[in-house]
Formats: C-alpha cells, structure tokens, sequence
C-alpha cells in the first residue's frame, strides 16, 4: 500500500478529528454525509482528488458543524461564537463590524502604552 502524507488543510483537520472521536469512522462519516461509504476514506489514502467544496460542507454538516466554522483558529467558545456571528451578518456589515474591530484594537493598544 502506498504511503500518502496529507497536506490539504481540510483533510488534515478531518483525519485529526476522526483519529481523536473514537465514535467517527471514515465510511460512518461518509454515509451520514450522504457520500459513498469509502469516499473519505479515498481522500484519505489519497485513492482520489480532493473534495469539492459541496462535499466538503455535508461532511461539515454531519459532524454538526459548517465548512467556516470547521476550518477556522478558533479555539474558545466566545472564539468559536464570533465566528458564528460573523458568518451570520451579509458582506457590507461584516465590513464595518471589520473596522469597528481594528477601532477597538488600536483604542487597547493606546490605552496600554499610556498605562505603561
């Protein structure tokens, strides 16, 4: 059998959680996502090309999740929330919750070099 090392970022994250759920199987996931019962198992083993985007999102959605909220560094809850907000607001309010963002960031950084 030939040796596939992973590089593609969801792949990774997916083999990490089906390696730490010892509820999650590869051909499990892949039913509940309503894809063919080896199809991330191939992608796995690298017997296949990567998954489209659509089915990225029905594997997301069958470990209860969405595709953003897979892929992103969000480590906490409140990380993990924002995350769920922003994703919630349409482009032209993520924009200015953007900049409001930044303000709040630099208005902390001033506020730290005058404590100092």
């Amino acid at each position: 059998m030939k040796e596939h090392q992973i590089i593609e970022p969801f792949l990774l994250r997916l083999k990490e959680r089906i390696d730490s759920d010892p509820d999650i199987t590869a051909a499990s996931l892949s039913v509940k996502a309503g894809l063919s019962n080896a199809a991330i198992r191939h992608w796995l083993n690298g017997d296949s090309k990567s998954p489209t985007i659509e089915s990225a999102r029905k594997v997301c959605a069958a470990l209860g999740t969405t595709l953003e909220e897979f892929m992103s560094e969000a480590q906490t809850e409140e990380e993990k929330e924002i995350v769920r907000l922003v994703l919630r607001l349409p482009s032209n309010l993520r924009q200015q919750l953007l900049a409001y963002g930044e303000g709040l960031a630099a208005a902390s950084h001033q506020v730290q070099k005058e404590d100092n």
